[in-house]
Order: structure tokens, then C-alpha cells, then sequence
């Protein structure tokens, strides 16, 4: 997609906030080492933007989802150990392997397969994945996992152990039943090894947070929480030393006042009760946002301003409490100095969770790293 960068409307990102949230989770999970996931366009922040990020508060790699971000991270010159969290195809293990890209492997068949795709003049950084309970990818038992390492360590020349983990369903909740049912089947699989890899890394943003003396936390893989974003929704900790790092921002480009009972934008799902000043804003679903922020107050400047109208592909409209110019500065989410629109807050009125929001955000909005 185009990135559209000559007009006002923008994502910006805290390096300041990211490193206040790199600092909490560290303090919290006693880590040593922490994996921050960007997949997915960087939590909709922005995958090189947050890759830089990281690289600036001291964090020591990045995860991804998939072999494409990994490469982009490498041919932005960004020499940091990756680890890929999904499944990748056997066939890509050779391109893995001469990256030095650590791959989630789960299953013994799949290094079988990926044996006739390796040359060796580069061993294959594996991290075994063990399915306690997420029942997504990985192996389920004590065997399985035995036989994956016997499967590398007959061929040396190709495979490096790098890595071994599992994530937890339900890390980040009240209820910890479930949790504790996966820890004790990550035990009855891990504690009979005769040796472990390097990397034990089992605590995702809410095991890292909520249960750092009860997993191995040397390594974590985090995400939300280093957004900014209370990874239980507030449910267990109110968050009050995250930062969320996303602002979206924008500008006035066009302002008209108009007569009483006209209607505004599709459907004229809004009428004007009396002469009223509209503002047009440069932004629309067509950027990833949602139509159900209509009926929700931004800023404008310093006055908050209703969305009315159908929010459209490319501009949404909010009424204005009198004459602005045009170029006045819109906040659609963080602050503009002085007042703040909370991501919480929006999300609540959309129905979404705040990483199923920033992840909507597509890539036409271009994304950029500030203070």
C-alpha cells in the first residue's frame, strides 16, 4: 500500500514511552533478556519504527510472525537476534538458517523435512515449541520433544538447539486454573531433558507481569504491555506506569458552516439542529479506522469535538464549537500537550480491545518515531 505522506494525518510513537515500558516489565518479571513482538506491523505501530524503538531501549530481539517480517527487519540493517513465533514452511529453513533467524519448529517431522532444504554451511537456530494447553502449534509430549532433540543432535551441521517455549492461554486473567494446568504440563515435559537449550522462554506479557515467580523469566516474549496496554484490560493491575505509546494524529482541512437540517456525510445518519461550523478531517476507515468511533469527542486543537456523520473511506466530519482555521491540529488518540484521549477509553466505545484497534490501522498512515 501507498504510504500517504503529504497530508496531515499521521501515527506517532513514543520512544519515551517504550522505554518507560521496557523499564516496568524488566523491573516486574526480574528478566534478563526480553523478546519484543512487532509482528504484525509492529502492534499497528509500525514494524521498522518499532524495531528501532526496541534497538534504542536496550532490548535484546525481536519476534515476529512471519519469514517476511523477519526479512525486512534484516535488510533494514538491524543486527539483533529475531525469533519467528508462527509456523514457517520447511522449505524456507535454508533462507532461516543463512539469516541466523531463530524458527519455532513443532514437530519432529519438520525437521525431518527441513533437512533436505539445509546445506550447513549455516545451522538452523531452533526453538522448540511445546503445546501445553494453547493448542495452536507444538509438541505435546515428553517424547516428541526428545526425539526433536535427537533429530539435531545427529546432525549438528544443521540444526543449533537454540531455544525451547510454550504460551499461556490465560496468563493475564483472575482465574488461574487454567494457567497452573499448563505450567504443570510444561513441567512433565521439560523436567525429564537431560539438558535445555539456551533460551527457556514461556512468559508472554501476562506471565511476565502477573507471574514472574512461578515461570523461567530470563527470556521473556512480550508485547502489549511494552505498547503501553494493561495486558489483563485492567482486570488485575490498572496499569498506571504504562505509557501507551500511539498518538494519532491529523488536521483541519477544510471548515464551513452550514444551515440547519442539513445532513452530514453518508446516509445523513447526522443532521445539524442549527447553524453549525463542521471541520473536515483527512482520515477515514480507508486508514484503519473503525466507523464506530462516530458519536466519539477528539481533540481540535484544545476543544473537544464530536465524529458525526458516517466516518468515510478517507475523511470523517466533527462539529466544531465555532469558526477554526484550517491547519488546526486534531488529537484522534494519545495527547496534545495539555489534555489526553485515552486508547482505553475509545476502545470502550468501540467495542475493541486496544490491540485490536492499533491493529486495524493500516498501512496508508505513515508512522513516525518522536521524542
Amino acid at each position: 500500500m501507498v504510504v500517504a505522506q503529504m497530508r496531515a494525518s499521521r501515527i506517532e510513537v513514543s520512544q519515551s514511552a517504550i522505554n518507560q515500558n521496557v523499564r516496568v516489565t524488566m523491573q516486574t518479571s526480574h528478566a534478563k533478556h526480553m523478546f519484543l513482538a512487532i509482528k504484525a506491523n509492529g502492534y499497528g505501530h509500525g514494524l521498522l519504527e518499532m524495531a528501532q524503538a526496541a534497538k534504542n531501549a536496550g532490548v535484546y530481539g525481536l519476534a515476529v510472525a512471519v519469514v517476511d517480517e523477519a526479512l525486512a527487519i534484516r535488510q533494514a540493517k538491524l543486527d539483533m537476534p529475531i525469533l519467528i513465533l508462527g509456523y514457517t514452511e520447511p522449505q524456507y529453513a535454508e533462507f532461516l538458517a543463512q539469516f541466523q533467524i531463530i524458527t519455532t519448529v513443532p514437530s519432529v517431522s519438520w525437521l525431518e523435512e527441513a533437512q533436505s532444504f539445509l546445506t550447513g554451511n549455516h545451522p538452523l537456530l531452533v526453538s522448540l515449541a511445546v503445546d501445553t494447553g494453547m493448542n495452536r502449534i507444538g509438541m505435546r509430549t515428553a517424547a516428541e520433544v526428545q526425539a526433536a532433540v535427537a533429530v539435531m543432535q545427529a546432525h549438528p551441521n544443521l540444526f543449533t538447539w537454540e531455544g525451547i517455549m510454550t504460551h499461556f492461554a490465560t496468563s493475564d486473567t483472575a482465574e488461574t486454573d487454567y494457567f497452573e494446568m499448563q505450567l504443570s504440563r510444561w513441567h512433565t515435559v521439560i523436567d525429564g531433558l537431560p539438558c535445555l537449550p539456551p533460551m527457556v522462554h514461556v512468559a508472554n506479557s501476562g506471565a511476565a507481569m502477573y507471574h514472574a515467580d512461578e515461570v523461567p523469566t530470563d527470556f521473556i516474549r512480550v508485547g502489549t504491555v511494552v505498547y503501553g496496554w494493561e495486558p489483563s484490560g485492567k482486570e488485575l493491575n490498572p496499569g498506571t506506569e504504562l505509557v501507551p505509546a500511539m498518538s494519532i494524529k491529523s488536521a483541519l482541512s477544510f471548515v464551513k458552516q452550514i444551515p440547519a437540517g442539513e445532513g452530514v456525510s453518508y446516509g445523513h445518519l447526522y443532521h445539524t439542529t442549527n447553524d453549525e461550523w463542521i471541520g473536515t478531517i483527512p482520515m477515514g476507515y480507508g486508514d484503519g479506522l473503525t466507523r464506530t468511533m462516530r458519536g466519539y469527542k477528539i481533540l481540535v486543537g484544545n476543544e473537544w469535538c464530536e465524529i458525526i456523520g458516517q466516518i468515510a473511506m478517507d475523511q470523517m466530519m466533527v462539529r466544531l464549537p465555532h469558526a477554526m482555521p484550517v491547519g488546526t491540529p486534531v488529537t484522534i488518540l494519545g495527547t496534545n500537550g495539555t489534555q489526553t484521549i485515552d486508547i482505553w477509553d475509545v476502545c470502550a466505545h468501540c467495542h475493541l480491545q486496544p490491540w485490536e484497534f492499533a491493529n486495524q490501522l493500516s498501512d496508508r498512515l505513515p508512522r513516525y518515531l518522536v521524542d
